[in-house]
């Protein structure tokens, strides 16, 4: 009896032992299987790709100065940009890459507004103009709020989504 139980044992410990390799080995694959797409096409599907690792391409139209922490980045069409966070093996972004296209692997994260945050930032922007009459500024901050409801109910949702790479590694493409 002792013996047959060491036998199921041993046989249930190589079995778990099988089955996480090759576990192991389909979420190596799966990453290395990731391929490279624009920023455009990227943001077309974002919304299933969230939390999900990721390789985009675009062009770096601006890195943060200051921190250096964060790219920005445009397809094809330069309405759509993706925000690229440091992380992983990224230390920052150099000034420098402005102006080149690099290709970033990172995870997809979305941050939602809600209809009420963006009520709240309306209502900010108007108090604004009531107080200095900076309405030209405000014009602007009006249109990208606009913005965001005429894509909320295009989409019909009742957030608005506002998705970005937090980056592991990026090489320069040609």
């Amino acid at each position: 009896m002792k013996q047959i139980f060491s036998i199921c044992l041993v046989a249930l410990l190589l079995f778990a032992c099988n089955t996480n390799k090759q576990k192991s080995a389909n979420t190596d694959s799966e990453t290395t299987k990731t391929e490279s797409v624009s920023v455009d096409n990227l943001l077309a599907k974002a919304d299933q790709l969230v939390d999900k690792t990721v390789k985009v391409r675009g062009h770096v139209t601006h890195t943060c100065k200051h921190s250096g922490k964060r790219c920005f980045l445009v397809g094809d069409n330069e309405k759509f940009t993706v925000r690229v966070e440091a992380g992983g093996k990224i230390t920052g972004f150099n000034r420098d890459l402005v102006g080149n296209t690099i290709e970033v692997e990172g995870i997809l994260k979305e941050r939602r507004l809600s209809k009420e945050y963006i009520d709240q930032m309306e209502h900010e922007v108007q108090e604004k103009v009531k107080e200095d009459g900076s309405a030209e500024t405000c014009a602007t901050e009006i249109n990208n709020i606009n913005d965001m409801r005429a894509w909320m109910k295009a989409n019909n949702k009742d957030h608005y989504a506002i998705y970005f790479v937090e980056g592991l590694n990026y090489e320069v493409v040609e």
